[in-house]
């Protein structure tokens, strides 16, 4: 199993880099960059288990490559993680790999072209969901972005999916997609995009998926202030296990994008979902319509940020069947002194109940977490870091104890070059 995943992940890479080769070969600007941490940790309950053995100790290690190539036209970004996080007793070793590649080619004054590619192979809640984590604390809040037209390919924080958040399930995800901006005018925009991802679990229980989404976005200024748009999209979900009906979804939404002065800025779409999933055994298909709203505010300081953002849109999850989740998350960072930053994050995070009553209904599972994280900055390179974090898992099936945990370590950047 681990030789086929390391294969997978040296292909994706490998056709990243070939994708990436020819406008890397040519660009102007070329910054290359990393940030590695070292640390521990403890926790009370790392994998959401009903009945944890105590608390868990581990030594943790991690690498973020980042690679930025540009020119007057073109800018190819690729980033990878690699993490390792050895427990003292019981777990063993958790270790994660991730690659993401973007290239953004401005063809022509008015049109845009886009493509990005995604691999992942990680435990069910490596990526600081509701864990004391040691990912860099940036700027840029919210990830992903909710009203991002292409869905971030990432299993833990791109799905609402309660069923393997914080589960000790080993994901392999697979990613791409492919979008042009056009400029229509003026005034106008339209952005068009179309992207496929496939899900694949290592542990019984779960149905592994592959989706496809293609999508619309049309806004219109109305002036420096306000512009409105119009969302549509169109996702087909194809469940592996014969067990699980296929599934079908149509999404209409109006959205206002607003600048509430100097500091402020909020985006709001609301509209409807239409679902069908795909009666088996020549019984008849399973529809419904539900409420999709998606939102974004954000504020930002000349020391602080904050940021909010949410979705309620039907979605795939892990054990069957497309259901109308929730995701929210939030987070805030401040400047304390010169050296000194103090972050906090919160999420919540509810996947709906099933519509299909032929297998039995499932119930709607929530899940919150929230972190706080200290980083003092030693010098330009070396910082210093400790954060806590709580989480929960609510089940009307199985009472899952909550996970608190605290880590702390060091970050080392190693600087961009020419």
């Amino acid at each position: 199993m681990r030789s086929r995943v390391v294969r997978h992940a040296g292909r994706c890479i490998g056709l990243a880099a070939m994708a990436s080769a020819p406008a890397i070969a040519h660009a102007q600007d070329i910054q290359a960059s990393a940030v590695a941490s070292v640390g521990g940790s403890a926790e009370s309950n790392p994998y959401n288990e009903a009945n944890p053995g105590g608390a868990a100790v581990a030594a943790t290690a991690e690498i973020r490559p980042t690679l930025i190539a540009r020119d007057e036209r073109t800018t190819v970004a690729v980033n990878a993680m690699a993490q390792f996080r050895q427990f003292l007793r019981r777990y063993g070793l958790e270790d994660n790999y991730s690659v993401d590649a973007s290239i953004v080619r401005r063809q022509s004054e008015w049109l845009t072209l886009r493509g990005t590619s995604s691999f992942a192979y990680t435990q069910g809640g490596f990526n600081g969901i509701g864990r004391p984590g040691l990912s860099v604390v940036g700027p840029t809040p919210i990830n992903p972005d909710p009203l991002d037209p292409t869905p971030v390919v990432d299993p833990l924080t791109g799905l609402s999916d309660v069923n393997i958040l914080g589960q000790r399930t080993r994901i392999t995800s697979y990613g791409s997609g492919v979008g042009a901006d056009f400029v229509l005018g003026a005034y106008t925009n339209l952005s068009a995009d179309f992207d496929a991802r496939a899900m694949r679990f290592g542990s019984i229980g779960y149905d592994e998926y592959n989706t496809l989404h293609g999508g619309l976005n049309l806004s219109h200024k109305l002036n420096e202030s306000i512009s409105v748009g119009l969302i549509g999209g169109y996702s087909v979900t194809n469940y592996l296990s014969l067990a699980q009906g296929d599934a079908r979804t149509a999404d209409f939404l109006a959205s206002v994008d607003t600048r509430l002065g100097p500091r402020w800025t909020a985006t709001v779409a609301v509209g409807g979902s239409f679902t069908t999933i795909d009666g088996r055994g020549g019984r008849p298909d399973i529809k419904y319509s539900s409420i999709s709203t998606r939102l974004k505010l954000c504020w930002q300081g000349e020391f602080s940020q904050f940021c909010l953002g949410g979705q309620r849109s039907p979605q795939p999850a892990a054990n069957g069947n497309v259901r109308v989740s929730t995701t929210i998350n939030g987070d805030f960072s401040t400047r304390l002194s010169e050296r000194g930053r103090l972050s906090l994050t919160g999420s919540y995070a509810q996947t709906g109940r099933s519509r299909d009553l032929i297998t039995g209904g499932q119930p709607a599972l929530d899940f919150a977490a929230g972190s706080a994280r200290y980083d003092n900055q030693i010098n330009n390179k070396l910082t210093a870091f400790v954060s806590a974090s709580v989480s929960k898992t609510w089940s009307p099936q199985v009472q899952r104890k909550a996970n608190v945990g605290i880590a702390l370590g060091l970050q080392y950047s190693f600087g961009a070059g020419q």
